[in-house]
């Protein structure tokens, strides 16, 4: 993508593509990447724990707003996407992607400059497609699309779907390339479409610590196992853990906020 190109994308944004999710002064700056329909709602829960310990940003998806075009390509993305990260005040430590959107933190992270890649959190995400033709993600999309129908109107609910079949159109055409030189987490599942991320990822990863949740891939994000999810991360990025079984006060302010900010 040219410059240009980006600069005229940024210029007709309504609402621009990385958002902050959580203010908190701290020496762990974080980014997480959009799932499979570009919003980043799957992720409160999690953000409200991470931005205890750091300035906290998130990535959504084009496609999402009245005029917008989704993209098709996962490197058209990614270059997008560094572009963006590279304009925060300071590098971020920790990419997080669940499902499309670890292959997005990982890509994203092999453009980023030397001396400013971060380690990344790769949750229930494969480095490549898991098989061949639009069935193999029918069940997903039918998933998100049926939970998104019960939050947006019908005109944002079409965005969505478009959104969500361009992101389906690019996962079917990228694998992932290169090797991360940093340290990776990568948290599975047991009711997991690849159950061979772990082997899979193997060439890619250069120090990775593999974590199980017995979930399914829209499980890990939800209680009870998210509370599991954020002491692995807690562990991974040696942080004191506060995972604890309810929500203080100041993380529920901060749901608030992530909520009217990060659209599906």
């Amino acid at each position: 993508m040219s410059r240009s190109a980006k600069t005229a994308t940024r210029a007709a944004l309504g609402r621009p593509l990385l958002v902050p999710l959580g203010r908190r002064p701290g020496t762990l700056g974080t980014v997480v990447f959009h799932p499979l329909g570009g919003g980043l709602l799957p992720y409160l829960g999690l953000v409200a724990h991470l931005s205890r310990h750091g300035p906290v940003y998130g990535v959504r998806a084009l496609g999402l707003e009245e005029g917008e075009e989704p993209d098709t390509s996962i490197p058209d993305m990614a270059d997008r996407y560094a572009e963006l990260v590279a304009t925060l005040p300071a590098p971020p430590g920790l990419f997080v992607g669940w499902s499309l959107g670890g292959i997005l933190a990982f890509e994203t992270a092999r453009r980023m400059p030397a001396g400013r890649v971060p380690d990344l959190a790769l949750i229930d995400s494969s480095p490549a497609p898991v098989g061949e033709g639009p069935e193999v993600y029918r069940a997903v999309r039918d998933q998100v699309l049926s939970e998104a129908a019960t939050e947006l109107d019908a005109d944002a609910l079409a965005r969505t779907e478009r959104t969500v079949d361009a992101h389906l159109g690019a996962r079917a055409a990228h694998r992932a390339e290169g090797r991360h030189p940093g340290r990776t987490l990568l948290v599975t599942c047991t009711g997991s479409d690849d159950p061979e991320q772990s082997r899979r990822w193997a060439p890619h990863l250069t120090e990775v610590s593999v974590r199980s949740l017995d979930t399914d891939h829209f499980g890990v994000l939800r209680a009870p196992h998210l509370k599991q999810l954020r002491m692995h991360v807690q562990e991974f990025t040696g942080r004191q853990a506060h995972a604890g079984a309810h929500t203080p006060a100041s993380d529920r302010e901060r749901c608030s906020t992530i909520a009217a900010t990060a659209a599906r």
